[in-house]
């Protein structure tokens, strides 16, 4: 395991007993508008995939309205949690599983939905997941990224610097709402929906299918 592993799962382990009272505390609204949002892309024949999932927060939302969830996440402490849930709720369509983003071990073209929730602008080296992301979706799959954009202004900034401070919450990307579409868009994707989440600080609600590269016509 690699350095980079290793110290994001040391974080994300110690993390994961205070990541639902985190969530709930600093980005409730967040993500009562994010799991709204996210129910009119579903549908009961889709297999999703979500990475970064911490405790399971949204395949929990979301499990009657899709076939089935593989919800990864790199921090053993955090599955178990969610297994935890899991077990208590019975519920059948979830198969929670400790994985790397940037090395994803599904066949190439294996979901319908993939979903990375407020996780891209933690990471130092985000175009490795989105190739990664790319490979594991149908040609006609969906990618649906809600992403914190700190980067907005000045006062978002100071505001993600306390946050980071008082628990450890690093953002590595501090990306503009405008600047983080242009990013997905340089890393090949198509974006059809887009909404600006505003509660502390400022979610982009991104919604994209990846570009299809077109073969001219020689003839």
């Amino acid at each position: 395991m690699d350095n980079r592993q290793n110290k994001e799962r040391r974080f994300w382990d110690r993390f994961a007993t205070y990541y639902d009272s985190f969530i709930d505390k600093v980005f409730r609204k967040t993500y009562k508008t994010i799991l709204e949002n996210i129910d009119s892309d579903l549908n009961i024949s889709h297999n999703v995939l979500e990475i970064g999932t911490g405790t399971g927060i949204i395949p929990f939302s979301i499990y009657s309205k899709v076939s089935s969830i593989i919800a990864t996440d790199i921090s053993p402490e955090m599955v178990r949690i969610a297994n935890q849930k899991l077990k208590r709720l019975k519920i059948k369509n979830i198969d929670f599983q400790i994985q790397d983003s940037y090395n994803l071990t599904f066949p190439d073209k294996s979901f319908d939905i993939v979903i990375a929730s407020n996780l891209l602008h933690l990471l130092y080296e985000p175009e490795k997941p989105i190739n990664e992301l790319k490979r594991v979706m149908k040609d006609n799959g969906i990618f649906i990224a809600p992403t914190l954009c700190v980067g907005e202004n000045i006062k978002s900034k100071i505001i993600a610097t306390i946050i980071g401070s008082l628990s450890g919450f690093k953002v590595v990307n501090k990306w503009s709402y405008k600047d983080f579409k242009s990013m997905l868009t340089n890393n090949g994707f198509f974006i059809y929906k887009s909404l600006r989440i505003e509660d502390k600080l400022l979610t982009a609600y991104i919604v994209m299918k990846k570009q299809q590269s077109t073969v001219p016509n020689t003839q």
